[in-house]
């Protein structure tokens, strides 16, 4: 007869994933791992696999979870202009409370998919998502709503102000000009 698990692996993911955000890839260790999460080494593979498939993990979380709750947060505005002005505020709201983590999926695009075609997938589909949010968005307004080569042209402009702003807040660029960017890139839809 097995053991009873005697751990959550929800929160032992949750775990993986804030060392891997912080730390990325490469700077993160199976020690740090076990660290954080107060699990042996043989409980980490059997549990989540290899350090790939734990960062593919902890990426899919993000995806689902964190983006999933920052989509859920904006979709009550049915224009275009304040959904948008609603999804950059949220973007700012972690830098207001002094958390410059910024964007795990901004991260694992320069961490890590270069080397992963699993993580490439991953990364790819994350930004094509958000680009879609972005035309989904832009929808609302009647300039946009039956005219999809600017739509989709506009859609790409956004997501590319979208996850500059998110790079610079990994950056540590100070609050003011994060805001001075997001409203710029609201403006110029």
């Amino acid at each position: 007869m097995a053991r009873p698990r005697e751990y959550d692996a929800a929160r032992a993911l949750d775990d993986i994933q804030r060392v891997f955000w912080a730390r990325g890839y490469h700077g993160t260790s199976l020690q740090d791992l076990e660290a954080a999460t107060g699990l042996r080494k043989q409980t980490l593979y059997r549990e989540f696999g290899n350090k790939d498939a734990m960062y593919a993990r902890a990426l899919a979380l993000y995806l689902d979870r964190d983006v999933g709750a920052l989509v859920q947060g904006i979709t009550g505005e049915v224009e275009m202009r304040p959904r948008l002005t609603a999804l950059f505020n949220a973007v700012l709201a972690p830098v207001r409370a002094g958390d410059r983590s910024g964007c795990f999926l901004c991260n694992a695009s320069v961490d890590h998919a270069e080397a992963d075609p699993a993580i490439a997938e991953m990364v790819q589909n994350g930004l094509e998502a958000t680009r879609r949010l972005m035309a989904d968005t832009l929808a609302l307004d009647p300039r946009y709503r039956n005219d999809d080569a600017a739509r989709r042209a506009a859609s790409i402009r956004l997501t590319a102000g979208y996850f500059g702003l998110r790079v610079m807040i990994r950056a540590g660029t100070p609050l003011d000009q994060l805001e001075t960017v997001a409203q710029t890139v609201i403006d110029n839809v």
